[in-house]
């Protein structure tokens, strides 16, 4: 081989020497821009089951980063099957949840509902450390509108029933340290019922009710 041909291969050589450094560089500051801007991301997640799902948030809350992770039917264990996805993909700073009625439904006990709400906390304070954590009380039902309604067969799905857990949820989050928010008091009538206006058979909320919800709500994003 030349002396000409060895230089050339030297340079070549010496050239992708050169670019695969910068390749591994450019990885390196593009990523680390990528976890910086993470960081700062200030998506708020509502995270919850078909009274969160039906909760125009995007809407009611539209100078915010905003996600919806309601599902319908969902009960505390369904939101531990899929935080991952629904709520730590998104690196919320604040999080949002109401859940609990459909597990009153399903004949879930208070002590089942608790510690399903615990281990929601626990994996949220574990995974997302900076993010806010704020528990809605679950709301009231009103079961003189539609006695036909499926969940309202279940005599549980009661208001005496939701106070003594929401009671129980109240002291959770005292004990967690995080945000518990009496939402329920808001949207009763004067017989401790979801008001009528509120709802649409006695659960799920209309427009009017999502308002007062976001009444109440709005100063925890605000902070």
């Amino acid at each position: 081989m030349s002396k000409t041909k060895k230089i050339l291969l030297i340079i070549i050589a010496s050239l992708l020497m050169i670019l695969a450094l910068l390749s591994i560089l450019l990885n390196i500051y593009y990523n680390n821009k990528i976890h910086s801007l993470k960081i700062q991301d200030e998506n708020v997640v509502f995270f919850g089951d078909s009274i969160t799902a039906g909760y125009n948030v995007k809407e009611f809350f539209d100078q915010y980063k905003v996600v919806n992770s309601g599902v319908g039917g969902d009960i505390t264990e369904d939101l531990i099957n899929r935080i991952d996805i629904d709520l730590y993909d998104y690196n919320p700073s604040k999080v949002f949840i109401l859940i609990g009625i459909n597990d009153i439904n399903h004949n879930k006990s208070d002590n089942e509902i608790l510690n399903n709400i615990k281990i929601i906390i626990k994996g949220i304070k574990q995974n997302r450390k900076n993010a806010n954590i704020y528990i809605e009380s679950i709301y009231p039902v009103n079961r003189t509108i539609d006695p036909n309604y499926g969940m309202i067969q279940n005599q549980e799905v009661n208001n005496k029933r939701v106070q003594e857990l929401n009671k129980k949820i109240k002291k959770l989050c005292n004990i967690e340290n995080i945000t518990y928010i009496n939402v329920f008091d808001s949207l009763i009538d004067k017989d401790g019922n979801l008001k009528q206006a509120y709802t649409k058979e006695g659960i799920h909320l209309t427009d009017l009710g999502y308002h007062k919800v976001t009444e109440v709500i709005k100063k925890y994003l605000e902070n």
